[in-house]
């Protein structure tokens, strides 16, 4: 029973597709500790396991390797039997099944001896995806890059009141945030899209990005910022990321989203 963070149905990993849409309740936001907790930079190979048997599809992984460089393999799951990556990993930044996991999938970092888990993929779902993939700034003297990505949070198993979102950290002060909107009233269990991820969400009405910092500058969710999130819907969020021109590229970038609410039901 919790809030769980969703990617959007359309999760851009190029500047000239869709972004937004409704809830992909099957790919998760990635937490950064579990992306990026591998080998302190050096480099580990990632160890697969399933524990149902029927798990013998192939899983797509997305990441950096010790050069920084983007690098992406497929694996060949072998249900209960542990598989290795043949790439070195410094960074995860998007792992998915083809299809339902049949049973949970642990992914871990591994060289040798006891491989040390990283994060699951629960039964049913597919994965999950760190934002702003393959999103650069301009050289100096360029203008700025300015997208806009979506995702959710859901209620699993409990209804709550009295809800809000913030961000409790944003290392570079490049991100800005609002929640999903229809007619200019905010919506739980949205499905605005725009026409690519550096395109400002419009259909919904007019938004203000705000940073939402801390809990005290939260912005209070559900329809009509009642505060109120029932067991299985979702709250649109979408976020505006702002890259400078001449800004170096970065393999981990921290961003904390956060909620909070009064009570529970």
């Amino acid at each position: 029973m919790a809030v769980n963070f969703f990617l959007s149905a359309n999760h851009p990993v190029a500047n000239n597709t869709t972004s937004g849409g409704a809830i992909d309740p099957k790919m998760r936001l990635l937490n950064r500790d579990a992306a990026d907790d591998i080998a302190g930079g050096a480099g580990d190979y990632l160890d697969l396991v399933s524990t149902s048997a029927l798990d013998t599809q192939n899983i797509t992984i997305l990441g950096k390797d010790t050069d920084g460089l983007w690098i992406t393999e497929v694996v060949a799951l072998d249900g209960t039997g542990h598989v290795q990556t043949t790439k070195e990993y410094t960074h995860i930044r998007k792992i998915n099944t083809a299809s339902d996991a049949n049973g949970t999938i642990t992914v871990a970092r591994y060289n040798t001896g006891t491989p040390v888990a990283l994060f699951t993929i629960p039964v049913g779902e597919r994965g999950g995806a760190c934002l702003a993939l393959y999103l650069d700034a301009e050289s100096s003297g360029g203008s700025p890059v300015v997208a806009y990505e979506k995702i959710f949070m859901k209620a699993s198993g409990v209804s709550y009141s009295g809800g809000k979102f913030y961000n409790s950290a944003d290392e570079d002060s490049e991100l800005a945030w609002d929640l999903e909107m229809s007619s200019d009233v905010t919506v739980v269990d949205g499905s605005e899209t725009t026409t690519n991820r550096l395109t400002e969400p419009s259909t919904g009405g007019t938004y203000s990005w705000g940073e939402h910092a801390t809990l005290g500058a939260a912005h209070d969710i559900g329809d009509g910022e009642d505060g109120n999130l029932a067991d299985g819907e979702a709250q649109g969020i979408w976020v505006r990321i702002t890259l400078a021109a001449g800004r170096g590229p970065e393999s981990q970038v921290t961003c904390a989203v956060n909620w909070s609410a009064t009570g529970v039901a």
